[in-house]
Parts: structure tokens; C-alpha cells; sequence
């Protein structure tokens, strides 16, 4: 099996199928911006809500976690943290607090004032809040350092630096190049995540394009949960660091912050954190998330070309869904029926003559 992409996603589908025992090949290098270590890691389904399926997915996705980062505790003794504790929706205004109490699901719990800054103290400024008693937050940047040492116990799973840039495919194989060599498979699974596009020879346009998210933290965690405020949203982190996010813009593989962006996230912070206003923030950075289309994850086997499979376009949720990914990708490649239901997320839900076609970008995440 190739596998093209070693962010958290292409590392997932890896390592769950070399569990399996299949053959795995997997290329791959670290690029500017690259999603995985950028992100900031919120679990979020209850917030980031979808109709259908697709939130049925994403809650599974999330319901998956505990159990994932066991087995990579066991498997490599890297401690992967994942904060169950909730996320906290903030309003700082009566319209905030009108509008949380309209759309609140019923598997949260309203916080009034009081309620808030005794859980939160560092919230006290609050009108109240809405809080998602079972959503919360893993380090993204843990699980990308535990899945690397997971991939690296498996005999049969061999991974090369490299940049993929042509894939052919013939009658008994998939054949793609990186590093001016070829190297054939049964299967390819394009994990790449905003560099999915880039690929020459698929069969069809891969409708997911960069969107840059700029972030900043803080040498300070004055809250132990996840907040949400206004304008973006805060995560603390277990080593005393905060997390601001995120920006969302089109500027393609540009992986810079602007001064611009950086005056909007301290907004943010010192809506959320009013101790935040006067304070230095430690650190500026910003990611590249894979956005389709839709902003749904594009999973599953290619209509005209079964022997690739796609793991890519997973949009705001990509840390979410890593797990869920490489199950089901896994179990596609070992000839299984997916632990959770992907063909609604098929690329064949695209128009081909029109496939970027969609939504703007969300200032979520």
C-alpha cells in the first residue's frame, strides 16, 4: 500500500493499516504550514455542529480519542493529553448571551453568570456561557510525535522523506513518483491535505484548496477548559501555554502571519481573557488547512479509480477525525466494512465540470 501525505492523517491510515499487517509505503515530507502541527487541536463536534451524518461522524470521531491515545500510550510510551472537561461558549453582551441561549443543544448545559465564573474564574467578566459538558481538546503536536513512533515500531511499514508529484495507474498497479524515483502498489491513499491538488496524473480535480489560519499564544493558562468567545476561541495547554484562533484566509501556500492577523487574534484574546489585553503574546504562527469544497472530509475510493483512495479535505476537523480516518481507511484497504459509515463523504459528490464550486472560507478554526 502507498500512502502519500505523513501528517496526522496520512501517519493514522499508516499505522492502522500496518496493525492490520498490510505492506505499507509511506512518503512524505514537512512543509511550511503544514496543518498537523498548526492546528489547535479542539474536539469540538457539539460546537462545530453538522446535520446528518456528517455530525454523526464527527461525534464518533470525537467519542474515539480515549480509547486511540490508550493504545498509543501503550504502543510507545508517549503520553498523548486529551481534556474531556468541556468547551465553553462565552458571551460578553445580552445579544451574545440571547443568541447562545436560542441555538444551545440539548446536551448542554446554560451558565449564568455565577455559575460561569465559579467554574471559571478567569471568566468573571462573562454574561454567561453555554457549556458542551463532553467536547475538549487533545495536543496535536503529542499525537504527531506519538504516531511517528508508533509508525516507526512496524516492520512492514517503511516511510521515505519526499514529495510526491505524479501518480499513474495501470492494470495491476499504482505507480507514483517522488524523488525522481517510482515505487508501485496495489493501492494509493492521497493523504496530503492541502497539497492534494498538486498531484499530476489523478483521474480527476481534487476540490480542496489551502486556507491559512493564523495563531498566537500565550505564556499563560488562566482557565482549564476551551472557550469559545465572539470572535474566535482560546485552548489551554497542559504544559501552561494558551492557545488564540484562528484566521481564515485565501492566499494560497502562503504560510506567513500579518500584523493584521496577529491584531485580530489579540482582539480576540482580550475579548475571551481580559488579562490578556496588556500582556505579550509568546509565539505567532499559522497553518494551512486542507478546506474542500463543502468543507466535508473527502474519504473513500476514487468512482473511476478504486485503487486510490482518498483521506484528504477534512477542513476545520482534521485533528478531530484522525483516528476515525485511519480506521476506516484501514479497513478499506484490508478489504473490511468501515467501522463508521464514509460514502456520503465520496468525491463523486462533486460536479466534475465544476468541483471547487462551495462555500467561503469559516473563521472557525
Amino acid at each position: 500500500m502507498l500512502i502519500a501525505g505523513a501528517g496526522l492523517i496520512g501517519l493514522a491510515c499508516a499505522v492502522a493499516a500496518a496493525e492490520r499487517g498490510l505492506t505499507v509505503l509511506l512518503i512524505g515530507e514537512t512543509r511550511p504550514g503544514e496543518s498537523s502541527p498548526a492546528g489547535a487541536g479542539l474536539l469540538a463536534p457539539s460546537i462545530e455542529r453538522e446535520e446528518g451524518h456528517t455530525g454523526e461522524f464527527a461525534i464518533a470521531a470525537r467519542d474515539r480519542y480515549p480509547s486511540f491515545v490508550d493504545w498509543l500510550r501503550h504502543k510507545t510510551r508517549v503520553d498523548v493529553p486529551v481534556n474531556r472537561d468541556g468547551i465553553i461558549q462565552l458571551a460578553v453582551n445580552e445579544a451574545g448571551v440571547r443568541g447562545l441561549q436560542r441555538s444551545m443543544p440539548d446536551t448542554a448545559r446554560w451558565l449564568d453568570a455565577r455559575a460561569l465564573a465559579q467554574l471559571e474564574p478567569a471568566l468573571g467578566h462573562g454574561l454567561g456561557g453555554v457549556l458542551h459538558p463532553v467536547d475538549g481538546w487533545t495536543d496535536n503536536v503529542r499525537l504527531l510525535d506519538a504516531l511517528r513512533t508508533a509508525a516507526a515500531t512496524y516492520a512492514n511499514l517503511r516511510i521515505i522523506h519526499g514529495r510526491v508529484t505524479a501518480v499513474a495507474f495501470s492494470r495491476d498497479a499504482v505507480v507514483f513518483t517522488a524523488n525522481g524515483e517510482s515505487f508501485t502498489g496495489r493501492h494509493l491513499v492521497l493523504a496530503m491535505g492541502a497539497w492534494s491538488s498538486t498531484i499530476a496524473g489523478l483521474p480527476r480535480a481534487i476540490p480542496v484548496e489551502p486556507v491559512r489560519g493564523q495563531m498566537i499564544s500565550f505564556a499563560a493558562s488562566p482557565v482549564s477548559r476551551a472557550v469559545y468567545g465572539p470572535t474566535g476561541y482560546l485552548v489551554p495547554r497542559s504544559d501552561g501555554r494558551t492557545l488564540i484562533g484562528a484566521t481564515a484566509e485565501r492566499v494560497g501556500f502562503d504560510p506567513s502571519v500579518t500584523p493584521d492577523g496577529i491584531a485580530r487574534l489579540r482582539r480576540t484574546a482580550s475579548e475571551i481573557i481580559p488579562a490578556f489585553s496588556g500582556a505579550a503574546h509568546a509565539h505567532e504562527w499559522a497553518g494551512l488547512r486542507p478546506m474542500s469544497a463543502d468543507l466535508q472530509p473527502i474519504l473513500g475510493p476514487d468512482p473511476d479509480e478504486p485503487r486510490l483512495l482518498y483521506a484528504t479535505g477534512h477542513s476545520r476537523n482534521g485533528i478531530l477525525m484522525t483516528p476515525l480516518t485511519g480506521d476506516c481507511i484501514a479497513s478499506l484497504l484490508a478489504g473490511d466494512a468501515p467501522p463508521a459509515s464514509i460514502a456520503e463523504f465520496s468525491i463523486g459528490r462533486f460536479d466534475p465540470k465544476n468541483p471547487l464550486a462551495g462555500t467561503e472560507p469559516s473563521t472557525r478554526r
